[in-house]
């Protein structure tokens, strides 16, 4: 049997929903990637999730409840076993992942984890937003600075650091400059009405055709602490996997 833990913490969320569609509107996927996940777990433990008999929506069955049940329980006594360990021993790995724009706040938290924490080794990663998502809800990632939840479900460990703006810029409209992101939500339409489009998930890359080129688009400014009405928080957001005293010495260096 192959791992499955990323799809059955998918199921544990699912499961809160009456059925597939309502699910795939709370777990941060469309409902085509949520089914798939789930005729894998089928497929894997031969056994069956939905009751796919219903006309307009397929509900949950009894083994779907029971399965995920048996999966939580695991994952409780797992961090509780953790937790003993942790608190009592040095963090020897943490996997940090990052918005390019918000990289000073990943920088600076880092560096208190080795100060004030005692981390002993670090690992800092940007991505765009698709894949930092991807990564934190695969669990290749520990901790990610964020500007947007990945989701829609509630985070155990989730701390606002300040906030940040998204600023417009009309230099040309020759160029529509975008990040991957930015274009993958795009409408053709929207992409239509320029002549060129320049995509790219280098912060500093849009950032220079802009000063270079021009273009429309638009750029996060810096980032800062603090709240500010009309605009996007930032967020340091923790893997549920961590034990809660590390969270809590990450925190409370950073408040420091």
């Amino acid at each position: 049997m192959q791992q499955l833990y990323y799809e059955l913490s998918v199921l544990s969320k699912a499961i809160n929903f009456k059925n597939l569609s309502a699910a795939a509107l709370h777990v941060g996927l469309s409902q085509p990637q949520l089914s798939r996940i789930i005729a894998k777990i089928e497929d894997e433990l031969k056994i069956v999730l939905l009751d796919r008999s219903a006309k307009r929506k397929s509900g949950w069955t009894a083994v779907a409840f029971q399965l995920s049940e048996i999966f939580e329980k695991s994952i409780r006594r797992l961090e509780t076993e953790m937790q003993g360990i942790s608190n009592n021993q040095l963090v020897a790995e943490l996997h940090i992942g990052t918005l390019e724009g918000l990289s000073d706040f990943a920088l600076n938290t880092s560096r208190l984890c080795f100060e004030e924490v005692g981390v002993k080794r670090i690992t800092l990663d940007i991505f765009d937003l698709n894949e930092l998502e991807a990564n934190f809800m695969s669990g290749n990632l520990d901790i990610i600075f964020t500007s947007k939840s990945p989701g829609r479900q509630k985070f155990k460990y989730l701390t606002e650091l300040g906030f940040q703006r998204l600023e417009k810029i009309e230099s040309s409209k020759k160029f529509g400059v975008l990040s991957s992101f930015e274009y993958g939500r795009a409408n053709k339409k929207e992409l239509d009405s320029f002549p060129h489009v320049f995509v790219s998930n280098s912060l500093a890359i849009r950032r220079s055709w802009f000063d270079k080129h021009g273009g429309t688009g638009h750029m996060p400014t810096e980032a800062k602490k603090g709240r500010a009405k009309d605009a996007e928080p930032v967020m340091m957001i923790g893997s549920e996997l961590l034990s809660p005293v590390l969270w809590q010495n990450i925190t409370a260096a950073i408040e420091d």
